[in-house]
């Protein structure tokens, strides 16, 4: 899940445009509320299916409208899209099969050995490339960039989000993702990067709707409970 992820959305993106990229991926909780639904019979129910439908939309009105004013054209390659796409699908996978191991071991043993495995299983693909980077004429600047990356937008997050896993359906956590354009936004305006609009507002209430539903949506155990 962590792999395929992060490759084929990485690869896909170095084929596809910004904006293809940001619509593909919200995509993942549809996929998320399908798989959650094929493998742990969670149930589809209209009150889930609206909420998804909104932070969709959502997401959407960001993407587009931001590509829209800074004028880029949502023209990419298919098979970019697609690897984008894949990159949803198997996060999506991650969540419903992962579930149970999250609730059973602690988050820091199942991160360690997530991690370790991906690591693994990256290196043939990349020890060609590590090998041929320019690590000593690397700036300070670079390297705490990556150190960010690395620590707190990847393992930090990952840590937070195992813990969700923990009490929370798998569609649920998906639906998160919804929040990382409006982050983006808000982070944008605070830096003095972008002005804040109706547009942003509407995207923002639309996400939040749409978790909100999708978090007070029935589980497995109330749909058994009221029959």
């Amino acid at each position: 899940g962590l792999l395929c992820n992060q490759c084929c959305f990485t690869l896909g993106l170095s084929l596809t445009s910004p904006v293809n990229a940001g619509i593909v991926t919200t995509t993942m909780p549809i996929f998320a509320m399908i798989l959650a639904a094929l493998i742990l019979g969670e149930p589809i129910t209209g009150k889930k299916g609206l909420g998804v439908f909104l932070g969709c939309s959502g997401a959407l009105l960001l993407v587009l409208g931001s590509s829209r004013a800074s004028g880029t054209a949502p023209e990419g390659n298919i098979w970019g899209d697609l690897l984008c796409m894949g990159g949803q699908v198997s996060y999506a996978l991650y969540l419903a099969l992962f579930s149970k191991l999250a609730r059973r071991y602690s988050v820091f043993t199942v991160n360690k050995w997530m991690f370790l495995w991906a690591s693994i299983m990256a290196l043939p693909l990349t020890v060609g490339e590590l090998s041929a980077a320019p690590w000593s004429s690397l700036s300070l600047k670079t390297g705490l960039e990556v150190g960010y990356v690395v620590f707190f937008g990847t393992f930090v997050s990952y840590l937070l989000m195992i813990n969700g896993q923990r009490s929370l359906r798998p569609t649920v956590v998906s639906m998160y993702n919804y929040v990382q354009p409006i982050v983006a936004v808000v982070v944008s305006v605070i830096l003095g990067l972008a002005s804040f609009g109706w547009l942003h507002l509407a995207a923002i209430v639309l996400v939040f709707l749409g978790v909100w539903l999708v978090t007070i949506s029935r589980a497995k155990a109330e749909e058994k409970r009221a029959a």
